[in-house]
């Protein structure tokens, strides 16, 4: 279990291949809060990932991620539904529950702009882990914000439960222009913004449009996905090559609004996961206790209203 104490000075103990933040005799908990979950023998198969994906086309079950968190010493996890079908979500949330302390949230995929949307989040948002939705898919393109869209918007925020954001088919501008119109809603930008990182600095388009997003206190951005987002595979290992854009995106959301996640399994394409972690780690252990325990628990568990279980 988790022993919170008092400040002591930081320093990253390696043993094996296990990783903790060591502040004497305790640690910092770290929550990931972007894994994803799925079984490819399923009889009605997945909708992803897609059978020629020769690293992640494979069953990813609780009892893998499982081995990730003894391994790494990572305290708990929001699951991120990678499925467009609604019924998938009631499969992870009856896959997990037999661990509600490691597997404490999922971010749903409900149909966003649709007569059958309010009926659902009524069914789900019923049970507690149940904590947002991610936005991924874009039907009708630029015409997709709809007023449909905007109803169902103002629904999960009513509920006040959260809405991640997977950038593959949005933009910096439409999660400022859904954080101006929806001030109540919680935005979570995800995997850095989903820039295509190349180790050279940061474009001045780019920094301008993150420090405008990061404007408006309801948007938060998930250190996350970093190997992906390399193109790489396998993806560098050295901070010099990230430092860049952690850099603007660290100065523009400030230690209260970064939020940390791996996006395992797809980090097998760039790496493993403490080599990942420890590029991340090694950016912000600088900062000193505070911030690393915002980054690593305390501003996910405010974003998505999650707890820790402790002793």
């Amino acid at each position: 279990m988790i022993r919170m104490i008092s400040n002591l000075p930081v320093r990253l103990v390696v043993l094996g291949a296990a990783i903790s933040l060591s502040f004497g005799c305790g640690s910092i908990p770290v929550i990931d809060t972007h894994i994803h979950l799925y079984d490819t023998t399923r009889s009605e198969g997945v909708p992803w990932p897609p059978t020629t994906d020769k690293v992640l086309y494979r069953p990813v079950l609780s009892k893998h991620f499982d081995e990730i968190c003894e391994k790494h010493g990572v305290a708990a996890t929001v699951i991120v539904e990678a499925s467009d079908r609604a019924e998938d979500n009631q499969w992870v949330l009856d896959l997990v529950k037999h661990n509600p302390d490691r597997y404490i949230g999922l971010v749903g995929s409900l149909p966003i702009g649709t007569d059958e949307f309010a009926g659902l989040l009524n069914r789900f948002a019923k049970d507690k882990r149940f904590v947002g939705l991610r936005m991924r898919q874009r039907p009708g393109g630029e015409d997709f914000f709809t007023d449909a869209v905007w109803r169902d918007l103002k629904l999960l925020a009513e509920k006040e439960l959260t809405l991640d954001v997977l950038m593959s088919q949005f933009d910096l501008a439409d999660v400022s222009q859904i954080a101006e119109r929806m001030p109540d809603l919680k935005i979570l930008i995800n995997h850095l913004t989903g820039l295509t990182i190349t180790g050279e600095p940061a474009e001045a388009e780019w920094s301008a449009a993150v420090k405008k997003v990061a404007s408006y206190p309801n948007v938060h951005c998930k250190v996350s996905g970093i190997f992906q987002r390399s193109g790489q595979s396998p993806a560098p290992k050295r901070l010099s090559y990230y430092e860049p854009i952690f850099k603007v995106v660290y100065d523009a959301f400030g230690e209260d609004r970064i939020i940390y996640g791996s996006n395992w399994p797809v980090t097998d394409r760039g790496g493993e996961y403490d080599e990942q972690f420890k590029v991340i780690n090694e950016f912000f252990k600088p900062m000193g206790r505070s911030v690393l325990e915002k980054l690593y628990w305390k501003n996910a568990s405010k974003f998505y209203g999650v707890k820790l279980s402790s002793n």
